[in-house]
């Protein structure tokens, strides 16, 4: 990654930082990240066309990315 691209990500994270470590806040988004994931799990439970299922497990995939996205952040402020 070049040197403007690792600044422009670090300052993202910065501005992420005081979300994801207000309990709060965190606490209410994952609870709207688990509801989101119960509705893909519904989808899949549903789905007839393996297209639909494919998207599903996909949205599932970033919920999760979402999910630790707090880990992220507090790590990569913590290498810079």
């Amino acid at each position: 990654m070049n040197k403007h691209k690792h600044q422009d990500q670090q300052y993202s994270l910065l501005k992420l930082k005081p979300f994801v470590n207000n309990t709060n806040q965190w606490k209410a988004f994952n609870e709207l990240l688990n509801f989101l994931t119960n509705i893909e799990h519904k989808t899949m439970e549903q789905a007839t066309d393996p297209i639909d299922i494919y998207k599903a497990q996909g949205s599932i995939k970033t919920i999760n990315y979402l999910k630790r996205l707090r880990d992220y952040v507090n790590t990569e402020q913590e290498k810079s």
